[in-house]
């Protein structure tokens, strides 16, 4: 019997997505209609991901196996160099401009290095996702940091920027520690590494549902200038 239970997250997902359509209508600014792209690439990755897993693995015109892993480590580096280049390009932050260049070129590089010659294709890319979660946290912090700086506070919440800082924070600050200890967990702490794994995609869903939420706001600041 399938655990359909373990795909909840496509539901806020798939709402974010579409909702976050509403950024071209709207005309927001460049980064933000670029995240509604990357949630809508996301989205189709992530369906083809579990399609493969349920039934496109084994058809009339060809037999794999149904391990998915190889979806997911292909899709691990743009998906992190986008977040990365997300919040240099939204974000005040001078350093994260200067180090963008040479933070791709390094990070494509050992992400490719990683997946063809260390971890390989077949087995989940620890590395990437480790060095990933590191750039993520450094932009959602970085987000934090300059909004703390700021001599008059602005109602962060009604900003498509807090929610979207707030759910990729919330998630890689769980995710990091987790992908850091998975492959001892999974050796010498089996139940415990399932029961880590449940609230990952509880927070996983939470990150999607944060994600609608920034699209829903209609924050004039956030528009293109015309």
């Amino acid at each position: 019997m399938l655990n359909f239970v373990i795909y909840i997250y496509l539901v806020p997902l798939s709402l974010s997505a579409i909702f976050s359509i509403k950024s071209f209508k709207n005309k927001w600014a460049k980064p933000y209609r670029l995240f509604s792209i990357f949630l809508i690439v996301t989205l189709f990755t992530e369906l083809f991901a579990v399609s493969w897993e349920l039934f496109l693995h084994q058809t009339a015109y060809w037999g794999y196996s149904k391990s998915n892993l190889w979806i997911y480590n292909l899709y691990l580096i743009p998906q992190y160099l986008f977040y990365f280049t997300f919040y240099s390009s939204v974000l005040d932050n001078q350093f994260l401009k200067r180090i963008r260049t040479a933070t791709i070129v390094i990070f494509t590089i050992g992400g490719l290095c990683n997946v063809v010659f260390i971890q390989s294709i077949h087995q989940l890319n620890t590395y990437t996702i480790i060095a990933g979660s590191i750039l993520v946290l450094i932009g959602s912090l970085s987000y934090f940091k300059q909004e703390l700086d700021k001599k008059v506070p602005a109602l962060v919440s009604k900003h498509p920027l807090f929610w979207i800082a707030l759910g990729s924070f919330t998630f890689h600050t769980v995710s990091l520690p987790y992908f850091i200890m998975i492959n001892y967990l999974s050796k010498a702490y089996l139940p415990m590494a399932i029961s880590l794994f449940y609230i990952l995609l509880t927070l996983n869903t939470l990150m999607y549902l944060l994600y609608l939420i920034a699209f829903l706001c209609n924050n004039p600041s956030h528009r293109k200038q015309p």
